[in-house]
């Protein structure tokens, strides 16, 4: 494996990486065990591959992703929505503040945010979690296979 090659488009990325808020609040992280992503494979969010490349082994970053890039996508009003009481688990009742992962009628899942629980619904909010935030990528770079 060539580990001194500079990540590209279709690069075989081994790297450690941790996608935090502003804050410092980690969403996503790979902890101490690396892993592998095919480049320009769908594997790795398109916008995210692209910071990384020019990157090599043994290279460290935080890329500082700011909201007006939408990388997650434009926040819209209509994406929040009342939702019944029933649509909850009677075990975990809806909370403020949670996001919970909801399935769609054709299978796929999105997550929403329980914005406000009222008596008679609760208000969710099925914009991505990360809309409109700010966030830190944080990588770590063990190899670069170009072959």
């Amino acid at each position: 494996m060539m580990t001194d090659s500079v990540i590209k488009a279709d690069s075989k990325v081994t790297l450690r990486y941790a996608v935090s808020l502003a804050d410092g609040t980690v969403i996503e992280e790979t902890g101490d065990e690396p892993e592998t992503v095919q480049l320009g494979q769908g594997e790795f969010i398109n916008e995210l591959e692209q910071k990384l490349y020019g990157l090599k082994a043994d290279d460290t970053d935080d890329i500082i992703i700011p909201a007006l890039e939408n990388l997650f996508g434009d926040y819209d009003e209509s994406r929040i929505q009342h939702v019944d009481h029933a649509v909850f688990d009677d075990g975990a009742p809806a909370q403020q503040g949670t996001v919970i992962e909801f399935t769609l009628p054709n299978g796929s899942a999105v997550p929403g945010i329980i914005r406000e629980v009222m008596d008679e619904n609760v208000l969710v909010d099925f914009n991505h979690p990360l809309c409109g935030r700010d966030v830190m990528l944080s990588v770590d770079i063990v190899s670069v296979d170009n072959s």
